[in-house]
């Protein structure tokens, strides 16, 4: 939700061997729609579905290592809680003030944010974070702590 992951993934994988993955467009690619659409016509339960179907592929260990830029409510289930111990899971915990500076700048339509005011926005923002940071392995605030942190797992192997 506006934390900076699909620029900080991909700031984060430039300049390495590694496939970047943004769930989001993975969706839309399988899905042959936008999120907004799926949001749509099938509803949230309808893109979690396909959220974790792509989770799941993306996981496999087929085609070496990825960075994946997952959705911000991709922990919001237990089976892709499960499905991302498979991983180094890195979360970006973007100050709220930051979130809601950038959601004011985007234009694009975010779909669960559709009527919600600040104090919504914010209730929706710190139950995920909590959920993230159980989840995690590590938490980074911001995009240059994310590439150091990458950069320093590369050294180490």
């Amino acid at each position: 939700m506006a934390a900076g992951k699909t620029t900080a993934a991909s700031l984060a994988a430039e300049g390495k061997p590694w496939q970047l993955v943004d769930l989001d467009r993975s969706i839309e690619e399988v899905s042959g729609k936008s999120v907004a659409q799926i949001f749509t016509e099938g509803g949230e339960a309808a893109f979690r579905q396909i959220e974790s179907s792509q989770l799941a592929m993306a996981l496999k260990d087929e085609g070496g290592p990825r960075i994946i830029a997952a959705g911000g409510g991709v922990v919001l289930t237990a089976a892709n809680q499960l499905l991302l111990k498979r991983a180094c899971v890195i979360f970006l915990d973007t100050d709220f003030a930051e979130i809601m500076r950038r959601l004011q700048a985007d234009q694009s339509d975010r779909p669960l944010l559709r009527g919600l005011d600040a104090i919504a926005i914010r209730q929706l923002w710190q139950n995920r974070r909590q959920l993230y940071i159980k989840t995690s392995d590590f938490v980074v605030k911001d995009s240059a702590e994310l590439i150091q942190l990458v950069n320093s797992k590369i050294q180490r192997g």
